[in-house]
């Protein structure tokens, strides 16, 4: 007959005290203060009964494994849900399962799902955007394999498949400047330096119309914060931000003649406010994006964009990881050495039917 397991309600029976205490003291978070004399008669009942934390603790990890988490802000935009493809057709071939935490850059929501997965213990975690706890996620990573997704960034020991967000929007500028455009809007969610991306797509954009001399001419639109809260508590968020701001810019510059989008989904947005005013795509004004998502190349959008290739990413950060774990496991469990691995992608500019030379309206 197979011996009943011990279990912590077993521990708590014995030293008289309550299963949480229990686990606060063999775990050693004393949340609340407990005297000498019940931290002893919790361990010594411990002891006596064959209770370890360690075991369970062991036992935890070990359902973890084969197990890899998956960080995205936004479920919303298809450009993740390319990369988690990617991520999830090379984990597949693996025999990995993947789980995809959804922050919707919520601090609170980020920072719960990181000091769960530490405690879990997973075979690995891939970060699709910037974290907002850099420090913990490097902690993380001298026990856990990390890869993150996204913007070059130093901060990060981690490895990583990296995108120099200024290129897709250099890109974009040098080629609307050739086709004459002289006289451009571009459109974003938030900027601030906790989205390194965005704000370096913007720089690479305006740098442009600078060295042109005509940075005079670039008309920058982004929410305000008496409208950042509704628009975040919307499914289409994005495309909402596109819609609005689109809107506003040509009431309030009616000449203007392209209007770029930090990504796709805005652009789309964007698209749909110049349809319903009656604009003409490209004839009247052109439109461009980024992340050269699936609705980009649909007949009747066929939209001008940036492809920077994300379910290959999303690909190639499940191999890292993969290498990552074999390289952790031939050296026992933590590494001596923390070697960072580096993997820079190339954007390329793709161009549809929503752009085209700029015409000018006399009237104007």
């Amino acid at each position: 007959m197979n011996k009943k397991e011990v279990t912590a309600t077993d521990v708590a029976k014995a030293a008289g005290v309550s299963q949480a205490a229990v686990s606060m003291i063999l775990n050693k978070k004393y949340n609340v203060s407990f005297s000498r004399e019940t931290i002893e008669r919790v361990e010594e009942a411990a002891r006596n009964l064959g209770y370890s934390m360690e075991k369970k603790s062991a036992r935890q990890q070990s359902r973890m494994k084969g197990t890899i988490f998956v960080v995205c802000p936004n479920l919303n935009n298809p450009y993740y849900g390319m990369l988690i493809d990617g991520i999830e057709q090379a984990a597949l071939k693996n025999r990995f399962d993947i789980f995809v935490c959804q922050t919707n850059r919520n601090l609170q929501t980020e920072e719960k799902y990181l000091k769960r997965l530490e405690k879990l213990c997973p075979s690995g975690i891939i970060y699709t955007c910037m974290p907002a706890f850099p420090d913990m996620v490097n902690r993380m990573a001298m026990k856990i394999p990390v890869v993150f997704i996204g913007e070059k960034n130093n901060k990060l020991l981690v490895d990583s498949i990296e995108l120099d967000s200024r290129k897709p929007g250099s890109m974009i500028a040098r080629y609307l400047l050739e086709l004459g455009h002289r006289k451009a809007g571009y459109i974003s969610t938030a900027v601030n330096e906790k989205q390194p991306a965005r704000l370096r797509r913007k720089e690479g954009f305006t740098e442009e119309f600078e060295n042109a001399g005509i940075d005079h001419q670039v008309f920058i639109k982004e929410p305000d914060e008496a409208r950042k809260a509704p628009c975040l508590q919307n499914m289409d968020m994005e495309f909402q931000v596109g819609y609005l701001l689109t809107l506003e810019l040509i009431r309030e510059v009616p000449d203007i003649t392209a209007i770029v989008g930090l990504n796709d989904m805005i652009a789309l947005g964007i698209r749909d406010a110049l349809l319903q005013e009656k604009y003409r795509i490209p004839k009247d004004i052109s439109v461009v994006g980024c992340d050269n998502i699936l609705a980009s190349h649909m007949r009747g959008i066929d939209l001008t964009t940036v492809d920077h290739y994300a379910g290959k990413k999303g690909e190639d950060a499940c191999n890292l990881l993969m290498q990552k774990m074999e390289r952790q496991k031939r050296e026992k469990e933590i590494m001596t050495e923390h070697v960072v691995h580096r993997v820079e992608y190339e954007p390329r500019l793709i161009i549809r039917g929503t752009s085209s030379y700029a015409v000018y309206n006399l009237k104007y």
